[in-house]
């Protein structure tokens, strides 16, 4: 068992270097999961305004809102990272990936 916690430990602190892509992985992948909600409830609220109105605020929410959601996303992410205990940060990647993975599936995305 203690080849485990060494090829564990090793890992962690292979992956543990590479937190920053990680956290921006997350947030691409849930970004691509839930944008399509995100674009369904701002044509919701913007149906009631002039066609104008509906285009730009979509351009807008594209151009800059995702944008914002991707860099602020991916610092609080990285923040959560950080608090974590790093001798098994490799099986939290794991079970993050596992879950992104269901919940694509879910989706139909995958």
């Amino acid at each position: 068992m203690e080849w485990f916690y060494s090829l564990n430990s090793d890992f962690s602190g292979w992956l543990w270097g590479h937190r920053v892509v990680l956290a921006t992985s997350w947030v691409a992948v849930l970004l691509v999961l839930y944008g399509d909600n995100i674009n369904k409830l701002l044509k919701r609220i913007m149906q009631p305004y002039h066609y104008v109105f509906r285009m730009f605020s979509f351009v807008i929410l594209c151009s800059f809102g995702y944008g914002l959601l991707a860099n602020y996303g991916e610092e609080a992410v990285h923040y959560l990272i950080k608090l974590l205990d790093r001798n098994w940060f490799a099986g939290v990647v794991i079970t993050i990936y596992l879950l992104l993975g269901f919940l694509a599936e879910r989706k139909h995305h995958a």
